[in-house]
């Protein structure tokens, strides 16, 4: 497992990168395209090199964690551990100018599904998902919550983490998550927590990025009625 401060550094490192990316774009980081394809790749690629720097153990990125499953998708950084498991896992979001907060929202906490599941399964030693999003989305993030269980995951502060029971996802707005090939026993309770954050600031972008340490609580156990 990784020093909190080493990942703290890796953050801030990564922000720096995209920030002299933004700075030197300039008007055309207001393009919803550049932000996905350009800011979210830079980031990963950013990210990597920080966690790599003064490490002898491989950081990859888009590596499987499993060959079945939900675990069987990429994920976007792995940091290898001298033993099998690998000592951290992280899923990547950026949230673009005029994509819809509450799509963007849904896609990181499919996320977090994800990592809590790596987590409790032994598959990593910790797990995390990254989240960039503009300073709005985190304004409306709170009071989403109030009316959409399992969102309060994308509320953790500082002193204190958020958590919900995993029941939420036996509704069927997340039934593209589990296919046929995909499990749907999951831990009891998902649990975010905030390990680092950072700022993009620039007069054609802004946006905050926070780092959400992500577990797993309690046996796993199916959350779809079917099974």
């Amino acid at each position: 497992m990784l020093e909190p401060e080493a990942v703290q550094a890796a953050l801030l490192a990564a922000a720096g990168e995209v920030q002299a990316l933004v700075n030197h774009l300039g008007v055309a980081a207001r393009s919803a395209n550049a932000a996905k394809l350009v800011f979210e790749t830079d980031l990963q690629a950013s990210f990597r090199r920080a966690l790599q720097y003064g490490r002898t153990e491989l950081v990859s990125v888009d590596t499987r964690l499993s060959g079945s499953g939900l675990l069987a998708q990429p994920c976007d950084i792995v940091v290898a551990a001298r033993t099998r498991t690998p000592q951290l896992a992280a899923e990547i979001a950026w949230h673009p100018r005029g994509e819809d907060h509450a799509g963007f929202a849904q896609g990181v906490i499919a996320d977090v599904v994800k990592m809590a599941l790596a987590r409790s399964a032994g598959a990593v030693e910790q797990a995390a998902v990254l989240i960039s999003a503009p300073p709005r989305f985190w304004r409306w993030a709170p009071g989403y919550a109030q009316e959409h269980s399992g969102f309060e995951l994308l509320t953790p502060d500082s002193d204190a983490p958020a958590s919900a029971k995993s029941e939420f996802l036996a509704g069927p707005a997340w039934d593209s998550l589990f296919g046929p090939d995909t499990t749907s026993e999951l831990p009891e309770r998902l649990w975010t927590s905030v390990l680092a954050d950072a700022d993009v600031r620039s007069p054609w972008i802004e946006s905050d990025l926070r780092l959400f340490e992500v577990k797993g609580i309690g046996k796993l156990r199916s959350v779809r009625p079917e099974d």
